[in-house]
């Protein structure tokens, strides 16, 4: 299907909120952050183009009542599950192109993101397709992830895709705390870390524990110091920062090493949209949720109905053993 795929599903939504839920048009406008005008553009699309027959029918649909149960499940401020792709290797692939489309619906002149590190993040920056007067700037939230900004060669000045790049210079991980200690009190990196914390919208991967995490691929960390973190009851992580399955973060001491943005710093940020899918890392999303890190998640079908089924089974638990 040669569709854009937000724009389906964005579609979709108006259609399935006007006539499913008998929102009026206003509201459907206020809920999508969108113009009554388009709304109305919108909903006159979806009649020409048979979208609403009898019923509203689309590959998206049933992806719709997954969303709003995903939202309420995790009371996340929005969510965007895609159609999980046949080939599971296209997923990543996917749920970038979906992270790219769902931020540039959002993005205004002049805003600011903040991007942290891995594959997700990377992919979605590659699919970003923004106008050249733009005027967005971005700031990372890590080190050691300006090769994701191939032209970032200054810290600003019309470079790439960008208005303004504010890349942290440093590595993402050093051999010590107190070689830590001293990059994260250069004035170039307070001044970056600080200015992160005042993005309009964050944009983060999860990182799941098996042997070919990109944590391991981008050798930021061994197969032998992942299997010691997974043994510390470690899900998974954000911005190389470890929890376990209800969200705490966990006490490890290569936590003291990381040059970038803590995870209870990241609590406090706004718009924070993470990125991830796939049965390997339904675990690490769950503990993500569960520490309450992010506000809208992008994911697929298959990953939202499990981590759904993992929510319900968990609260089960709670009540049988109470």
């Amino acid at each position: 299907m040669n569709k854009n795929i937000f724009t389906e599903n964005l579609l979709i939504k108006v259609a399935w909120y006007y006539y499913k839920e008998n929102l009026t048009q206003n509201d459907i406008a206020e809920i999508l952050n969108i113009s009554r005008n388009k709304v109305v553009r919108l909903l006159d699309k979806a009649r020409a183009e048979g979208v609403v027959q009898f019923q509203i029918k689309g590959y998206g649909s049933n992806c719709l009542s997954i969303e709003k149960e995903f939202k309420e499940t995790f009371s996340l401020q929005n969510a965007f599950v895609i159609p999980t792709p046949i080939a599971e290797n296209d997923l990543s692939a996917s749920l970038a192109k979906a992270a790219a489309q769902f931020i540039q619906n959002k993005l205004e002149k002049q805003d600011l993101v903040g991007f942290g590190w891995g594959k997700a993040v990377s992919n979605t920056i590659e699919h970003l397709s923004l106008e050249p007067d733009n005027e967005l700037s971005v700031v990372t939230l890590t080190g050691g992830v300006n090769y994701y900004f191939p032209n970032s060669n200054s810290v600003s000045g019309g470079i790439g895709k960008f208005n303004k790049i504010h890349v942290i210079p440093t590595p993402f991980m050093v051999s010590t705390e107190e070689m830590a200690a001293k990059f994260l009190n250069e004035p170039s990196v307070k001044e970056f870390l600080d200015l992160a914390k005042l993005s309009k919208y964050v944009v983060v991967g999860i990182g799941g524990i098996y042997p070919d995490a990109t944590i391991i691929l981008e050798e930021k960390m061994t197969i032998n110091e992942l299997t010691h973190i997974k043994q510390q009851n470690a899900v998974g992580d954000i911005l190389g920062q470890f929890f376990n399955r209800n969200g705490e973060v966990l006490d490890l001491p290569h936590h003291a090493r990381l040059i970038g943005t803590k995870l209870s710093t990241l609590k406090e940020m706004n718009n924070v949209i993470a990125v991830a899918g796939g049965d390997k890392k339904v675990e690490a999303i769950y503990g993500a949720l569960k520490g309450k890190y992010i506000h809208t998640m992008i994911t697929d079908e298959s990953t939202a109905e499990s981590l759904i089924k993992m929510e319900v089974e968990s609260k089960n638990e709670l009540h049988s053993g109470a």
